[in-house]
């Protein structure tokens, strides 16, 4: 009886093919990485557009209270939120009553949190938040200050830390 001559692969081809693999992974794994940063990034812009959105709801409100000219106080959801000229006051209780998210009010930037977002009130100059996991010195951060009798309210992002 004869046996057919049946070919499989060698072991030089099957280590080829595994390092064939390796350096396709090695090269794709960065843009894989990458995703993290870019998750952060889009829930800052997602946080600057509800901030924006509360800050027109709370404009509209204020007007329709005459609040509209220096300091004001209008009640959104059963809370006080401070206004000036119209705009969200930028100290963290205001942001934190504005915005439905999980907050934590940061006594100093580098504190760390457990919630989503830690806001933190610069000493006169408006306030930061920082996403989970970051603070001051990684330079991810959305930075707000609100109108005045001259200006609109300020969003400037941070993200090259991110």
């Amino acid at each position: 009886m004869k046996l057919k001559n049946t070919r499989g692969f060698t072991l030089i081809e099957l280590v080829l093919v595994i390092v064939l693999l390796g350096v396709l992974a090695a090269t794709a794994a960065p843009k894989f990485i990458n995703l993290k940063s870019d998750a952060i990034i889009a829930n800052l812009n997602a946080l600057e557009g509800s901030l924006k959105s509360a800050n027109q709801l709370v404009y509209s409100k204020s007007i329709v209270q005459n609040e509209t000219i220096g300091d004001g106080v209008i009640s959104i959801a059963g809370a006080n939120v401070d206004t000036y000229y119209g705009s969200v006051k930028a100290d963290a209780l205001n942001i934190v009553n504005v915005i439905d998210s999980s907050f934590t009010v940061l006594t100093n930037p580098t504190a760390s949190f457990t919630s989503n977002w830690g806001v933190y009130k610069v000493p006169n100059a408006g306030v930061q938040i920082f996403p989970n996991g970051y603070d001051i010195s990684s330079n991810c951060l959305l930075y707000y200050i609100e109108a005045d009798e001259n200006n609109s309210a300020f969003y400037s992002q941070t993200t090259n830390g991110c």
